[in-house]
């Protein structure tokens, strides 16, 4: 969810660079797990649980959805250019999922890595009134894709690998404390987090108390404080 969470400094950057060569209704960016699940998703003038109703219900019937092209060589994709607008119109993921969130338009942007996996995507979203994305707006796109690309893999996902590398040395905590954790400095719920990486909430609060306990905090916005300031180091 939109808010700190490290590092989404890049994201920010990425969305608001987009933002303003095109026009948009609003920006998603996400990374993506070997499993296809989003990870790390940052948001730009987008409703605060879109992405939990997408991960909930709507990834499974997702025209869009990354699974579908992970054995291609695709980096840029529309909605349009992947269902026609009657079968759009009829569409489950439509009726229910993009008319609640108002938008019309899709334009997906695949980044992979050296072995062509997906590993991030940023989703432009467009109101009805703002028309679909012009092939000129789509070309422009491609030419800023290889930099943003290439950004992905060379500064941010190592940068974000250290910096939970590093906290992992300093406090001595699991994988999964450090997936916790993650969430929790992203402004995500107790609930929301159990959902995304799939624990029970006393599974949860145990994690929790074993984080506050090993980074000597009493309180979640205490532990977002501490880690915020550690990492801006």
């Amino acid at each position: 969810m939109q808010g700190n969470q490290f590092p989404s400094l890049f994201q920010a950057k990425s969305l608001e660079l987009i933002n303003d060569l095109i026009p948009v209704s609003g920006s998603v960016f996400f990374l993506v797990q070997p499993d296809m699940k989003h990870q790390g998703t940052y948001l730009s003038n987008a409703p605060s649980d879109i992405e939990k109703a997408y991960n909930a219900t709507y990834f499974a019937i997702d025209p869009l959805h990354p699974s579908l092209f992970k054995h291609s060589n695709e980096r840029i994709v529309t909605l349009s250019a992947q269902i026609s607008t009657e079968r759009l119109m009829n569409h489950r993921y439509y009726l229910e999922f993009m008319q609640k969130y108002q938008h019309r338009y899709v334009l997906d942007m695949f980044f992979r890595n050296s072995r062509n996996d997906i590993i991030a995507v940023i989703s432009l979203l467009r109101t009805q009134s703002q028309n679909d994305f012009t092939q000129q707006e789509i070309k422009l796109m491609h030419s800023i894709h290889s930099f943003m690309e290439y950004s992905l893999n060379s500064v941010y996902l190592p940068k974000r690998e250290q910096e939970r590398t590093d906290l992992q040395s300093r406090y001595s905590l699991t994988d999964r404390e450090l997936d916790v954790l993650e969430m929790l400095i992203s402004g995500a719920s107790n609930k929301e987090i159990a959902k995304h990486i799939e624990m029970g909430l006393a599974t949860l609060k145990t994690h929790l108390n074993h984080i506050f306990k090993k980074t000597a905090v009493q309180s979640r916005t205490e532990l977002t404080a501490k880690i915020m300031s550690e990492l801006q180091k």
